[in-house]
């Protein structure tokens, strides 16, 4: 029997980088937002010898032990002592070296789809201690919806959720490493975050008393975008064009390749997608709340 899990793509409303940790890291504070962007995994059980990952479209990432699936699956049998083995498939829509999340969202994804398969029962703390284990990102995806992460984005508090809005993402044929922005980025003339955080620090404190979640949209940004632009000028034009149609905010997510921007709701987002480049792998669909953001099995 073969049981399967969405995995959603995230894009960063707000993404500010902080100092450098001793660990080599930067410290950040991030607004992440699930959206409806989404990888599909696959799994059924295998004799404990068998542990591999087939990959579609075939070659568009590796299936061997550098996936990030592959390493959830193997932290998973260390923790656990479990023997069983498991067959896996995935199949790839979210583009890779993106900055919108897709190896960390799949790796998430596997966390939860193996504990299923293995009858493994983690509670959830053990799982987002392993999920912080293999990547900065991968805890946040155990959580989905919008949240606000912290340390090197693997403390997350999960916020409530916005009203569902639209979402159009661009993605330039090319593919940024995330290394390379923050060299570019610790060694260049921007070692200063933008402004203060005072306004994304307020509407966190408010949420307790607040009724309609509303984003200080106009007051939102990334750090790192000035040297993503500079340095990947496609991407500076995915921005642009986006930012022209008038969105309630348009940025890179992450450290890119994608760009995004957020409308009020779908039919607008629908309508601003209209005319944009033909080379640009554009999804136009709409933020997920933490009910349809997070990994759940099917």
């Amino acid at each position: 029997m073969w049981i399967r899990v969405s995995a959603a793509a995230k894009i960063n409303l707000d993404l500010r980088i902080l100092n450098r940790r001793s660990d080599g890291f930067h410290e950040v504070q991030t607004l992440i937002q699930t959206i409806d962007l989404t990888d599909e995994i696959r799994a059924t059980v295998a004799p404990s010898d068998v542990l591999d990952l087939q990959v579609t479209p075939a070659g568009a990432v590796s299936s061997g032990i550098d996936n990030l699936i592959m390493r959830a699956a193997e932290a998973l049998r260390r923790h656990t002592g479990v023997k069983a083995g498991a067959r896996l498939e995935l199949a790839k829509r979210i583009p890779i070296g993106a900055g919108l999340g897709g190896g960390s969202s799949d790796a998430a994804a596997a966390l939860v789809l193996l504990d299923f398969l293995w009858d493994l029962h983690l509670q959830p703390f053990e799982l987002q201690n392993l999920a912080a284990e293999i990547g900065s990102d991968v805890p946040f995806f155990l959580t989905g919806g919008l949240a606000l992460a912290t340390g090197r984005g693997e403390i997350v508090r999960p916020l409530p959720d916005l009203v569902d809005c639209g979402v159009v993402v661009c993605t330039p044929p090319l593919e940024v490493a995330t290394v390379d922005v923050y060299d570019r980025f610790a060694s260049g003339p921007r070692l200063t975050p933008r402004g203060p955080k005072a306004t994304v620090d307020a509407f966190v404190a408010g949420l307790d008393n607040a009724g309609t979640i509303v984003l200080p949209w106009q007051d939102l940004g990334n750090d790192l975008e000035p040297v993503v632009v500079e340095n990947w000028p496609d991407v500076g034009r995915a921005v642009t064009a986006l930012q022209t149609l008038g969105p309630l905010c348009a940025a890179v997510t992450g450290s890119g390749a994608a760009a995004f921007a957020v409308f009020p709701d779908l039919e607008a987002a629908r309508d601003g997608a209209d005319g944009l480049d033909e080379s640009w792998n554009v999804h136009v669909g709409s933020t997920l709340g933490r009910a349809r953001g997070r990994p759940v099995v099917k």
